[in-house]
């Protein structure tokens, strides 16, 4: 009886990394992306456009930290985690009118994982 809450808890935490990490890869991509582009084409502002790649890069590298960590079972990543997605719904939330079929992504993608790191084996310490 035990065994299918655990198996359930555990496919919580297992998605919420997945999620967590797949948001890393698609920042670390994005900064890649900014980046080039601002070195290759002719921005109003190559610096900013630089900076901003370099910070979706950072950004990305660090969920990618947090997804291992959580894949882990650390308890510590969840914080930073949640925030990401505070973020992700916040961009969404203002992008709505401009860009809505990116919003209805990011809306989807920052929910699921805060359902996935609300989950009891993904929001609660490891006992070992």
């Amino acid at each position: 009886m035990d065994e299918q809450p655990a198996a359930r808890d555990g496919r919580a935490a297992v998605v919420a990394a997945l999620v967590v990490g797949a948001e890393g890869v698609a920042g670390v991509l994005a900064g890649v992306a900014f980046v080039v582009a601002a070195l290759a084409g002719s921005p109003h502002d190559r610096g900013t456009a630089v900076i901003l790649g370099v910070l979706l890069l950072l950004f990305g590298v660090g969920l990618l930290t947090l997804a291992r960590s959580l894949r882990r079972g650390s308890y510590w990543p969840r914080t930073p985690s949640y925030l990401a997605q505070f973020f992700g719904l916040i961009v969404a939330w203002y992008q709505r009118s401009t860009l809505p079929a990116v919003s209805v992504v990011l809306l989807v993608v920052c929910g699921g994982a805060m359902v996935a790191l609300s989950q009891s084996s993904a929001s609660r310490p490891s006992r070992s």
